[in-house]
């Protein structure tokens, strides 16, 4: 296999790196094309990790295993995307590199911490790209690029070769133009895949609906178009185990992230505000973690149960908010509100605390036409019905489509 050679197109600031198309592989992904958040090892090329570029990590000695994976199946790597410093921050914010710029407008947030992966597929640059989720961020930066993400099953995509940020919660996910862009993976990733879609239940997470009013009609919609295809639909009440999840999830995410990056916290290379944030886990002793894990054990039982079946599809929103302008994110601005950051991830995190799977939809746009994010929420290891799930309601949806806007904003 050739070695990469670097290109510098680089619109809407998505990649760190570009590379002409370089892999000779044949197999089931032949002609597609991918991007990787730069969190990933590639064999002799230091991660920049969303750190400046005098952070000095060492250059690995092979790729990581899901590029290893995606290569041998035929797909090109095209280049090596931005992300937030360390993969810990949900809006896209990224002070010492930049921000990726929101293809479809860019006075609003593009999401993160998968930023740049997002942006390269929103624009058109790739046909999907490889991000991290630890408590949402392939699925937010999917909401606000308009675009679908895919968050595995907590362990069934290899993070051999990926910078960890929580590895109780690190999970390698994946962003593509629609959800049916997924289905091509499934027998290079989920070789024992279904193929067939056996959901036929949707559970709708009614009171979670009513905490984030600007997707209503996007839930609507989809409802409509998942009866139309045969499901039968419920409403269930999920904001109890999403806020039961929160405090272990919060503890782990915090507890783990300082044990991953202590030396460079002690280092003082970090980015003040990113210093601040790991050094809250500094308090998080051993023995709250393994009560953390404990706690969302339990809550992966009975309490799951009752919000949603074995045979059940979750459905709520990516967040409880629209998404929103850069100015609201950025610590830098007077306008700064590190409630509305926090929120970001209030409605993805709790899935990074059972393991459980999801695939987003972009369905629609809210009243400063951004686009609207939604979840499908599935059991552990239900993947590959999930992803046809998806997809069948996708097309089955009559919205239009985001892509001309994205074009409009190239030209």
């Amino acid at each position: 296999m050739k070695k990469p050679t670097p290109n510098e197109s680089n619109a809407f600031n998505a990649f760190v790196e570009r590379f002409d198309s370089f892999s000779e592989g044949e197999g089931p992904l032949e002609g597609l094309t991918f991007a990787a958040k730069d969190c990933l090892d590639l064999a002799g090329r230091a991660p920049g990790c969303g750190l400046p570029s005098d952070a000095d990590l060492p250059a690995p000695a092979s790729d990581a295993a899901i590029i290893r994976m995606l290569q041998a199946a035929g797909a090109h790597l095209l280049g090596m995307t931005q992300m937030t410093a360390l993969a810990y921050e949900p809006s896209g914010t990224n002070a010492a590199l930049g921000r990726p710029v929101n293809p479809l407008n860019s006075a609003y947030v593009c999401g993160g911490s998968s930023s740049g992966s997002a942006v390269a597929v929103a624009a058109g640059a790739v046909d999907f790209a490889i991000g991290t989720d630890t408590g949402g961020s392939v699925r937010i930066p999917a909401h606000c690029c308009g675009i679908s993400a895919w968050k595995p099953s907590f362990g069934l995509i290899p993070v051999e070769g990926v910078m960890p940020l929580a590895p109780s919660l690190d999970v390698v996910g994946f962003l593509a133009p629609e959800a049916a862009d997924f289905v091509p993976l499934i027998p290079v990733l989920i070789p024992s895949g279904a193929r067939e879609m056996r959901f036929r239940s949707i559970a709708f997470a009614l009171d979670v609906a009513a905490e984030a009013p600007h997707a209503a009609e996007a839930l609507e919609s989809v409802l409509k178009a998942a009866r139309h295809t045969g499901f039968t639909c419920h409403d269930t009440e999920a904001l109890p185990l999403i806020r039961d999840c929160d405090p272990p999830v919060m503890t782990l995410m915090q507890g783990e992230a300082y044990r991953a990056h202590a030396a460079r916290i002690a280092s003082g290379s970090l980015d003040p505000v990113m210093a601040k944030r790991l050094g809250k886990g500094a308090e998080v002793s051993e023995s709250d973690l393994a009560a953390a894990r404990a706690a969302l054990t339990a809550l992966s039982g009975e309490t799951l149960d009752a919000v949603f079946g074995p045979d059940d599809i979750l459905l709520l929103p990516v967040m409880p908010c629209e998404t929103p302008r850069v100015a609201l994110c950025d610590p830098g601005s007077p306008e700064f509100s590190a409630r509305a950051l926090y929120a970001l991830s209030a409605f993805t995190r709790f899935a990074n605390g059972l393991g459980l799977p999801v695939v987003t939809l972009a369905t629609g746009k809210d009243s400063h036409e951004m686009p609207i994010g939604l979840q499908l929420v599935a059991r552990p290891g239900r993947d590959a019905d999930l992803i046809r799930a998806a997809a069948t309601i996708e097309r089955a949806l009559d919205l239009p489509t985001l892509r001309p806007l994205i074009r409009r904003a190239m030209s």
